[in-house]
């Protein structure tokens, strides 16, 4: 296939991706925003910082330049560490502060070896390639929180309000996760030459994450982990970097944001109703808020691939490329990570949802919430249902 053909591939993808991606944001925003008319997430600076970070992602998905996109979605990134920094908390500034550095670090590493890699699609000269493509790598992971460079992730989860939370880990984080997958188009070698490194960090991702969720009592710190476990799959696809693992990664990336927003969206329903943080200590939440609690379980097996949400739809193109990439055995390792996160989310719902609720917890759910995170749901499902018309998009 010659440079020409390549490039229309590349620009073709691209632009399906950009509406696919698009399209799914300001779903998500629309249902981010009325969650907050009805459970306050900030006054007029979070508003105002909020409409920021949306503005400066879809700018970033409508230009064209390799230079400007980066630069746009850098500044959502730095939108979203105001909207942690503007809450009051002590401890919410301190995760904004943590988020910054990694940031700024994310920035500097990734230039770095883009710098060095050059913009042609072929690598530079040895030992060039290798330290660029090491740069690259600790990049996205700090930008992406994967392990082992999630430093930021957990405490921004737990002390910053939820929406903040999922228009991160939802929205800017997808969208920079779509500019990876742009780089395994352009410069393929980055891949094709060193996969072993970014199968080690999907793998690390995917099994730390799940283990480290395992080990929290915070449901928030539970599910920014969660995020970590997931995006270790998409990143496998991007490696794989075959039609099935790209297209895979892609739809997989859709379903982690919508199901990400409702996960953070339940908990925090009943967290801004109890007045406390949801721990394993919790109990009884179901009782309470129903409605919060069956999204959260819908949400969870939607995110580990259950049909027929649609969650399964990208999670299967994903085992698909295992296979292509490492046989039944990258496979299995796929699978015994999923039985991991599986085991985390019946964990969380057994013991903070279910049981006797505390005499304490105020009962009720805004209905205003409880109506968008139905609609999202049934969105997911209705997508998972009747798939065609996206993958038929994707590829």
């Amino acid at each position: 296939m010659n440079s020409t053909v390549v490039d229309a591939v590349t620009l073709a993808s691209s632009a399906s991706w950009n509406t696919v991606f698009g399209g799914a944001f300001v779903v998500l925003l629309v249902g981010v925003a009325l969650y907050a008319v009805a459970i306050p997430q900030g006054g007029r600076r979070w508003w105002g910082l909020a409409a920021l970070v949306a503005v400066l992602v879809f700018a970033s998905l409508a230009v064209g330049s390799e230079v400007a996109r980066p630069l746009l979605l850098d500044a959502a990134a730095l939108a979203a560490v105001a909207l942690v920094w503007i809450q009051d908390a002590p401890q919410a500034k301190a995760a904004a502060r943590t988020y910054l550095v990694m940031l700024v670090l994310a920035v500097i590493f990734m230039e770095a070896g883009f710098s060095l890699a050059g913009e042609g699609s072929l690598p530079p000269a040895a030992p060039l390639d290798k330290l660029a493509v090491g740069l690259v790598i600790v990049g996205f992971g700090l930008k992406l929180a994967l392990v082992p460079f999630y430093f930021w992730l957990p405490g921004l989860a737990e002390h910053a309000k939820p929406m903040t939370t999922a228009l991160i880990v939802s929205v800017v984080d997808i969208a920079a996760f779509g500019e990876l997958a742009h780089l395994r188009l352009t410069a393929p070698w980055v891949f094709t030459a060193h996969t072993g490194l970014w199968l080690a960090l999907a793998l690390l991702s995917m099994f730390g994450g799940a283990l480290l969720a395992l080990a929290q009592r915070n449901l928030k710190r539970m599910l920014a982990f969660s995020t970590i476990d997931d995006m270790g799959y998409l990143l496998l696809g991007v490696t794989v970097g075959s039609q099935a693992g790209m297209s895979g990664a892609i739809l997989a990336a859709i379903s982690h944001a919508f199901f990400k927003v409702l996960l953070f969206g339940s908990v925090g329903l009943a967290e801004s109703q109890s007045g406390s943080d949801l721990t394993l200590d919790s109990r009884g939440m179901a009782a309470r808020y129903p409605v919060s609690a069956a999204v959260f379980i819908v949400s969870a097996l939607g995110m580990i691939g259950v049909p027929p949400l649609f969650g399964f739809i990208g999670r299967w193109r994903l085992y698909l490329a295992g296979v292509e990439l490492g046989g039944v055995w990258l496979a299995l390792a796929m699978a015994v990570a999923t039985g991991l996160a599986l085991l985390y989310y019946v964990r969380a719902f057994h013991r903070v949802w279910m049981g006797q609720p505390e005499e304490n917890v105020t009962s009720g759910e805004p209905r205003m919430a409880v109506v968008v995170m139905i609609v999202l749901v049934l969105i997911m499902l209705a997508a998972g249902l009747f798939p065609g018309w996206l993958t038929g998009l994707i590829g």
